[in-house]
């Protein structure tokens, strides 16, 4: 009676890995095209929940409100700068009040976003990561995305099969039968005598 032969480890980390390299090209490309369907459903959702929650009006505030400010900065170095009068009060004067580029807050600046307050960038990034989050779940439901989801399903299946059949000779069988409707030829070898025979009959 002949005795069951298991796979190692490595030969079953082997076998993950061609499953890997076989399908993930398939996933990669499907994925590339899901990512299209993603982008423009995340540019108009983000339009969208702007105005259902009024985001809009909020961002235009804020942009009114660093507008304002910005003004009346350039004001205050204006003042400042102009009172400095006598020598003693120009050389205590503080450097921001002497650049008035680095005395004035731009509506754009990082900077101040982290130290002072929320800025309207921030506003819009808040709003493009909620509608990346709805354009994902939104993506799902499209054909690309589920040949995404059919293709890693496909992957998983086969991972499966390699821990789980019993008897390593009758994995290529289950693989190849895994494999067939996506178009991958997992028997390598049998699929080459099988084309050399066709060539060798048309000769």
């Amino acid at each position: 009676m002949s005795k069951t032969k298991y796979m190692t480890k490595f030969q079953l980390e082997h076998l993950k890995q061609r499953v890997s390299s076989e399908i993930d090209p398939l996933i990669e490309e499907a994925q590339l095209l899901q990512k299209s369907i993603i982008a423009d459903l995340t540019e108009a959702a983000e339009l969208k929940l702007a105005k259902k929650i009024k985001a809009d009006i909020i961002i235009k505030e804020l942009e009114q409100a660093f507008q304002n400010l910005e003004i009346t900065q350039r004001k205050a170095i204006t003042f400042f700068s102009k009172n400095a009068t006598s020598s003693t009060l120009k050389d205590n004067l503080d450097y921001r009040f002497k650049d008035k580029d680095k005395g004035t807050i731009r509506n754009n600046s990082s900077s101040y976003s982290r130290d002072k307050g929320i800025s309207p960038e921030d506003c819009r990034e808040q709003l493009r990561i909620w509608a990346s989050t709805l354009a994902h779940k939104e993506a799902e439901k499209t054909p690309e995305g589920n040949k995404v989801k059919q293709l890693k399903l496909y992957k998983q299946s086969a991972i499966n099969q390699i821990f789980e059949t019993g008897i390593p000779e009758e994995l290529p069988a289950v693989l190849t039968s895994i494999f067939k409707p996506l178009g991958i030829v997992w028997d390598k070898k049998n699929a080459l005598q099988v084309e050399h025979l066709k060539q060798a009959t048309k000769s």
